[in-house]
């Protein structure tokens, strides 16, 4: 089927809106909302929609990427359109070639495209800046499916939602949009988990004017294992979710069933009910500790720890590590780096200086207080949160005297333009 050609009222239409879109984001922020799709009171029919859905998006990825793989100019995935694939190939259990009709809503299908378009083109950009990348692989099953805003993603009531192909699905957790006055729908995500379906929601909403504090407090954060993260204040904070014994037993179980019998996917299914709860925990934690430190303190300073390695170099500590989530707190606070939060660098002495001497004193894993020879002795992890707090309180003061010194350069050269520009001006209208 090919497409139809717009006129050229119709494309500048779309230019202008692009435009006027673009420059009513800037006066936005973006927030997400998760909504869960109540599958008690939606039929067997739409149920059954909804699965199929994920099934024919994993067989658009996967035809897409077959295509991809066969040495001809004419097929490249670049030119892969949507409207002119309503029908795909796929391999069967006995890996037989079976031709499928794809009966996905025009949006789905467009968005599931548009994706894998996306990740190729975010591929070649981290391979051109030197990362090491992979390709592309078959998938064994999509889980997400992308949705563009328009009349077919809109809010009917409190309760039910209309996205393409379900004209109005009964969902938890719309009393969310009741905090926000205005807000506008930008686009959404179809989404399959073990515990059900969800639909997220990226809305916009206007800009708040942040209110000045007057008063100004600073701590640094010390990232550990035994005590997970040590404020400079004293403040010891423990960050592990541990899994439950559910989990342990479901995993033993999962060992002794055989690999893809019917009590091996039901007990599959279980275990990743299990971790999503687990992962939820986790993000609740996080939230909320997040939540405590930006609202006690105006900027909190911590190092760069590289944590995933911790696993590899500190033995036996392999599970406390992988039951924290210290790297949850950290991508946070990455995240509010221009505006609640500074990063030091890894490579700071922040264990090793003395701040009564300036000395490197070299301290073992199993030394739990520091000591210096001038006689400074203190916990060696809050030791470590003050020495990050000083550490970075005197590095932003230089990047922020060196933003003003850029500042006032730029401004000097603004107004001496101006001037410039003011002297021509005279020297025309006395020429006239």
């Amino acid at each position: 089927m090919a497409r139809k050609q717009l006129s050229e009222e119709e494309r500048q239409k779309i230019k202008d809106s692009l435009i006027a879109t673009r420059e009513r984001r800037q006066t936005q922020d973006i927030k997400v909302i998760e909504l869960k799709v109540n599958c008690h009171q939606t039929s067997k029919e739409t149920f059954a929609k909804m699965n199929d859905c994920f099934k024919q998006a994993k067989w658009v990825v996967n035809d897409m990427l077959a295509t991809s793989k066969i040495a001809d100019k004419d097929n490249n995935i670049f030119k892969y359109e949507y409207l002119s694939h309503r029908k795909v190939h796929r391999l069967d259990k006995d890996e037989n070639l079976i031709e499928e009709t794809i009966t996905l809503s025009s949006v789905m299908h467009r968005g599931i495209v548009k994706s894998v378009k996306t990740d190729i083109v975010n591929l070649s950009k981290a391979k051109k800046k030197g990362l090491k990348v992979g390709t592309l692989k078959f998938r064994s099953e999509v889980n997400s499916i992308p949705m563009i805003t328009g009349p077919w993603l809109c809010v009917r009531d409190n309760s039910h939602i209309t996205i393409p192909g379900f004209a109005n699905l009964k969902v938890y957790g719309l009393e969310q949009l009741k905090k926000f006055k205005e807000y506008e729908i930008a686009d959404g995500k179809f989404i399959r988990k073990a515990s059900g379906f969800y639909v997220h929601l990226s809305i916009c909403i206007p800009k708040q004017k942040k209110i000045e504090k007057k008063k100004y407090k600073e701590v640094g954060l010390d990232f550990g294992i035994k005590d997970n993260i040590v404020t400079s204040d004293g403040e010891k904070l423990n960050c592990n979710v541990r899994e439950s014994e559910q989990l342990t037993f479901l995993q033993k179980q999962l060992h002794r069933k055989q690999k893809g019998s019917k009590r091996y996917w039901r007990l599959r299914n279980q275990i990743q009910k299990e971790y999503e709860h687990l992962t939820n925990q986790k993000i609740d934690a996080t939230n909320k500790l997040i939540h405590k430190l930006t609202s006690n303190y105006d900027i909190i300073y911590f190092q760069d720890e590289q944590i995933a390695k911790w696993k590899k170099f500190s033995k036996g500590f392999a599970r406390e590590i992988q039951s924290s989530y210290l790297g949850r707190v950290k991508a946070k606070l990455v995240s509010l780096e221009n505006d609640k939060s500074f990063k030091i660098s890894k490579w700071s002495p922040t264990t090793k200086f003395c701040p009564n001497c300036g000395c490197l004193n070299k301290i073992g894993l199993d030394e739990r207080t520091y000591h210096c020879d001038c006689g400074y002795s203190f916990d060696r992890d809050i030791h470590a949160a003050k020495n990050v707090k000083l550490f970075g309180s005197t590095k932003r003061a230089e990047c922020l005297e060196q933003a003003s010194v850029e500042g006032l350069a730029s401004a000097a050269l603004e107004f001496s333009n101006d001037s410039k520009q003011t002297h021509r001006n005279e020297k025309e209208g006395s020429s006239l």
